[in-house]
């Protein structure tokens, strides 16, 4: 986890598609999933601003005519690249059984894991270096950041009655604290931490947020 991961390189296929004729809906998935792929990779590599639509249709194989019909404009499939990010944070089951501290510490791993991925990663520094020139992007990243990560795990941890209904301030101070380390690595140019020293910042970050202060000691 010393750096992200690259899923950027660019050398995916065009998913192939079926018989001659209307696409499957199948096929047009796929070719919609690849498209976000593409564009995703062009909006970390290029820059929001820089990106255009016509450089993600000619990029992922696509006519301008059937980029348009599936995002209608630049704003609209940059949200839609935001979303299929956010729908791979890691989830926690209401009614998940076993150990709460077992489960917030890998929740917290898992987040990093999927966080210091190459792309991931990359929108995230995408979004401290233009969020502010263009608020559309910053309301996408916000929305994304409420409905995939925020809002399910304050239903996680209401469960447990470690949020109190209605609220989420509990629930972003966790993140907050889960998620420190890659902040400053974004924000402050620190290195990335490996698996073991995420492995230590969930035992901390879990400890603390559950009162238990023994059990945010360094190991002997």
């Amino acid at each position: 986890m010393n750096a992200p991961q690259d899923h950027l390189s660019g050398e995916a296929k065009v998913p192939a598609g079926g018989q001659r004729g209307r696409p499957s809906a199948e096929t047009t998935r796929r070719r919609m999933a690849y498209l976000l792929d593409v564009a995703r990779g062009m909006f970390v590599r290029q820059g929001y601003r820089a990106t255009t639509m016509d450089e993600v249709a000619a990029a992922a194989g696509v006519t301008k005519r059937t980029l348009y019909a599936w995002h209608a404009d630049k704003q609209a499939l940059f949200q839609a690249c935001v979303i299929a990010g956010a729908e791979r944070f890691p989830k926690l089951a209401p009614d998940a059984g076993g150990d709460l501290r077992s489960g917030l510490e890998h929740y917290v791993f898992d987040l990093h894991d999927e966080l210091s991925r190459a792309d991931s990663y990359g929108m995230g520094l995408l979004a401290a270096g233009e969020a502010r020139e263009f608020p559309e992007m910053r309301e996408a990243i916000l929305r994304g950041h409420l409905d995939y990560m925020i809002e399910p795990l304050a239903v996680f941890l209401r469960g447990h009655g470690l949020e109190e209904d209605g609220a989420l301030e509990r629930t972003m101070l966790f993140v907050a604290m889960a998620l420190s380390p890659l902040h400053n690595a974004m924000l402050v140019g620190l290195p990335l931490p490996t698996p073991g020293q995420v492995r230590d910042h969930a035992r901390r970050c879990v400890g603390i947020f559950l009162g238990d202060p023994a059990s945010c000691r360094a190991p002997a």
